[in-house]
């Protein structure tokens, strides 16, 4: 499936030359941290309302074989202002923690949705004496989706939140069993987050 890129990106893409790079940015997220943003640029920038700090670092290609086996993807950092490598010491290596790979084009900063960008969950670290970081990265695994991704059935809420935005109940009651019987009697059923239109198995897609 191709990817859907911006019209901007379309037009960088199909020129024969220029001077502002595609530039590669990796989040590693950490639980309870401010999260680690690197970019593969000679400076840092600024993206998203966050600054992203220049790293030298290399990314493998998404290889496949043919036992099927989860692909894995290769990541390695040097961290030569050490704002990774406390963080593997603290969390004994950060195995599971997940870890963003995107991509932005440098003339257009102020987009804030990237051009591509895909979650990897990290599954083994090592560091180097040079400084260097590896990352084994978890690619998508498939079967770890739902499917089908949504269920839309008749006399079920799908509102996880009694009283939310979507809910919009403000009245006294405290629970909800999340049932049109339910939201009818707490005359809500305007807001009903089900389809009871719909047959009785409900809907898939």
């Amino acid at each position: 499936m191709p990817l859907s890129i911006s019209t901007q990106a379309i037009q960088e893409k199909n020129k024969l030359a220029s001077g502002d790079p595609w530039l590669l940015l990796v989040e590693i997220i950490y639980p309870n941290e401010e999260p680690v943003r690197a970019v593969w640029n000679t400076e840092n920038i600024a993206w998203d309302g966050e600054t992203w700090y220049a790293f030298p670092f290399s990314l493998s290609d998404i290889e496949e074989s043919k036992e099927a086996e989860i692909p894995e993807v290769s990541l390695t950092i040097f961290d030569i202002e050490r704002r990774i490598i406390p963080l593997i010491d603290a969390y004994g290596g950060g195995i599971g923690a997940s870890l963003w790979v995107r991509i932005v084009h440098s003339a257009y900063l102020d987009n804030n949705t990237p051009e591509f960008e895909h979650e990897f969950e990290i599954i083994a670290v090592s560091v180097g004496h040079d400084f260097s970081v590896k990352f084994t990265l978890g690619a998508e695994n498939l079967s770890n989706k739902r499917s089908p991704v949504s269920r839309y059935l008749k006399g079920h809420c799908r509102y996880k939140q009694f009283k939310g935005p979507e809910c919009g109940y403000d009245g006294t009651e405290t629970e909800c069993s999340r049932t049109f019987e339910r939201c009818r009697e707490l005359s809500n059923q305007a807001r009903f987050g089900g389809f009871p239109g719909i047959g009785r198995i409900g809907y898939f897609r």
